[in-house]
């Protein structure tokens, strides 16, 4: 490329695609470093609007140095997604302070192909697919008009061509790429993956449970998970989606007990029904897998707590796609370990007298008569099901059911438990989400579709699964969040009226779940089984990776050595040749032959600059025009005369 300097239509195309370029990434930086960004490339604009000077060398250094060392003193780190993204942003503001020839640009150019892949570390959504592919589609239209004859001129039909030209390229890659995606090994693991930054922000459910937690979530219209079912898929009372399980209570708080690594209860099933289905998690910066209650087995990506709860084995912190199968009917925890019971039987010292003194009046009936004796009771207390509970004092449980009496799923769980574990019947709490909403083939599971309800221990019986919300607002786990509350206190989304904005954006959903099973979703699970239903086993072993890499070489190398092959330049005259070596030594002494002279008016000029010679530069030239247009008998003399002359 030349290094002749750029003119104002390229450095005004550079700063607009390279600003287009760093758009997505504006949501992450830092506010001071975007304020720099937008001063360095007003100021870049500024200086070609004006034709004004570049700053001198030894102002680029301390302002790179000082933009770095805000990076390091933002992030404590210039690695990592963020930290690395923001390095990157602030080099290229910098380095359009020294930008003047196409050499430079070219470096920035090459370097916002890298940035664009920067963006996936982020995000992966269609919406951002899309627009990163029109990204690369400006930057490859201004790197062809820096190549091209007519180069970028600004013009609008020239550009146009050029957009068109870098289009059609990209299209003639497209099969390759998707060969290459379908078929080339993926291997999940460290070598795929940078380290997360610390303190991502985390969405969904928590690891404790207080008034007020579930019912802040329904207002968040977020997707949670999506789920595909293969075969009959259950009602909507059956969709439990199992999240953590909240053992410990102070008072107000229930948390989860210290995590260990011994094995689930014996899960006994009952009946032949399963319940197959894929589920693809939204990133929530936990390990929790949130399956259906209760998992028939474990899969390769997680396991089953001695909660019964399926973690993973790392924190979802990418969109995740899992296969799982869950059991209609079981029991579990007929023999659970005695200190699990103990802990489930665990009250504060005081507090809640009146609620205490409820549950032990029904102490005098069978642990299952318990348990029955408080689910009517919580339908004859007249509670309300509400997002907009009052707020209530140290005995949240007195204070709920026999005062203010209105609440949310965690009053009803919480305040369930604590009666339960007062009447001397173990129960504890679970957390995760309640029902789903239907489009076409698949749920959408939403933050607001979160959920808690209880669990109790019944001797011969193991745990058991019990909704004291189910008493007082059947609608919420038959029907689903909308039919139980007011419409007006839920996100639109989730509203029953079914206009045409929300089928609108089912559909849009309906084209990104598509996205998320076959793009972001092609784990490499799902790449094994596309390839054995091809007939090629052992996808990952070394000889089918020789195998594929060689015929990708054949495929990409022959095109490409025949491509080189027609480019090649064409094969110089001999004469030519020595004609160009006598040039060469002319040129030694400041005689330059222009590109439009030819061999007669070069060799005029060099005599009257050279008369010493002009006898030789005669020689030279009769001899090349009689070798050249006449023959090849005179070509020995005149290498030999060329070797002889000097100027």
């Amino acid at each position: 490329m030349s290094a002749e300097r750029l003119d104002r239509n390229q450095t005004f195309g550079l700063l607009a695609v390279l600003a287009a370029v760093l758009l997505p990434h504006a949501g992450r930086l830092p506010w001071w470093l975007l304020a720099a960004l937008a001063g360095l490339f007003g100021w870049r604009a500024w200086l070609t609007q004006v034709q004004g000077r570049l700053p001198p060398s030894w102002l680029l250094l301390p302002i790179t140095m000082a933009l770095v060392a805000g990076v390091f003193f933002n992030y404590h780190t210039l690695l990592g997604r963020s930290g690395g993204v923001a390095v990157l942003a602030a080099l290229v503001g910098a380095k359009l302070l020294e930008t003047r020839g196409r050499r430079d640009a070219l470096l920035l150019v090459y370097l916002s192909y890298f940035l664009i892949a920067t963006n996936f570390l982020f995000s992966q959504s269609v919406v951002m697919a899309a627009y990163l592919a029109g990204m690369v589609l400006l930057v490859s239209t201004l790197l062809l008009g820096w190549h091209s004859l007519q180069g970028w001129t600004g013009r609008w039909k020239v550009a146009l061509a050029q957009l068109r030209f870098a289009g059609v390229l990209m299209l003639q890659a497209l099969p390759v790429m998707v060969l290459l995606f379908l078929l080339f090994p993926r291997i999940e693991g460290p070598l795929w993956r940078l380290p997360q930054d610390r303190g991502a922000a985390r969405s969904g459910l928590a690891d404790s449970m207080a008034p007020g937690s579930f019912s802040a979530m329904a207002r968040n219209d977020e997707v949670a998970f999506r789920v595909v079912f293969q075969g009959v898929r259950p009602r909507q009372e059956q969709l439990y989606w199992r999240g953590p399980v909240f053992d410990d209570y102070d008072g107000r708080t229930w948390s989860q007990a210290q995590s260990t690594s011994d094995p689930p209860p014996r899960i006994e099933a009952i009946g032949q029904q399963r319940y197959r289905y894929a589920i693809t998690l939204e990133p929530h910066f936990r390990p929790w897998l949130l399956a259906l209650d209760l998992p028939a087995a474990e899969p390769p990506e997680g396991r089953l707590t001695d909660h019964l709860q399926l973690i993973g084995r790392r924190l979802v912190d990418k969109r995740l796609r899992i296969e799982l199968s869950a059991l209609d009917r079981y029991r579990v925890g007929r023999e659970e370990r005695p200190e699990l019971i103990a802990r489930a039987l665990v009250l504060p010292g005081a507090g809640n007298p009146r609620a205490r003194e409820l549950a032990e009046g029904w102490r005098r009936l069978a642990p299952a008569e318990r348990v029955d004796e408080a689910l009517r009771f919580f339908g004859r207390q007249q509670l309300q099901y509400t997002l907009t509970p009052p707020l209530y004092g140290q005995d949240v449980v007195d204070d709920f059911l026999f005062r203010g009496k209105q609440g949310f799923c965690e009053h009803f769980a919480g305040a369930f438990a604590f009666v339960m574990r007062a009447a001397g019947v173990p129960a504890r709490v679970v957390g995760g989400y309640q029902g789903g909403d239907s489009n076409g083939d698949y749920l959408i599971i939403r933050q607001a579709d979160a959920h808690a309800w209880t669990e109790v221990w019944l001797e011969g019986e193991g745990w058991r699964r019990v909704d004291p919300t189910f008493e007082v607002a059947p609608a919420r786990i038959q029907e689903g969040l909308a039919s139980a509350v007011p419409a007006d206190e839920l996100p639109y989304l989730l509203r029953l009226d079914n206009n045409w904005v929300k089928q609108a954006q089912l559909l849009i959903d309906s084209a990104v779940n598509g996205w998320n099973q076959w793009v972001v979703g092609y784990s490499p699970e799902r790449q094994r089984q596309l390839m054995a239903g091809l007939g090629i086993d052992g996808l990952t072993s070394g000889r089918f990776l020789a195998w594929f890499l060689g015929g990708l070489a054949v495929l990409l190398g022959v095109p490409a050595a025949w491509l080189l092959w027609r480019m090649r330049p064409p094969r110089l005259d001999p004469a030519r040749l020595a004609w160009q070596r006598f040039a060469r030594k002319l040129a030694a002494q400041g005689l330059q032959q222009g590109l439009a002279e030819g061999p007669m008016d070069f060799a005029g000029r060099a005599k009257q600059a050279l008369p010493a010679r002009a006898e030789a530069i005669d020689a030279i030239l009769s001899v090349y025009l009689a070798s050249r247009y006449g023959g090849r008998e005179s070509l020995a003399e005149l290498q030999r005369l060329v070797r002889r002359f000097s100027a």
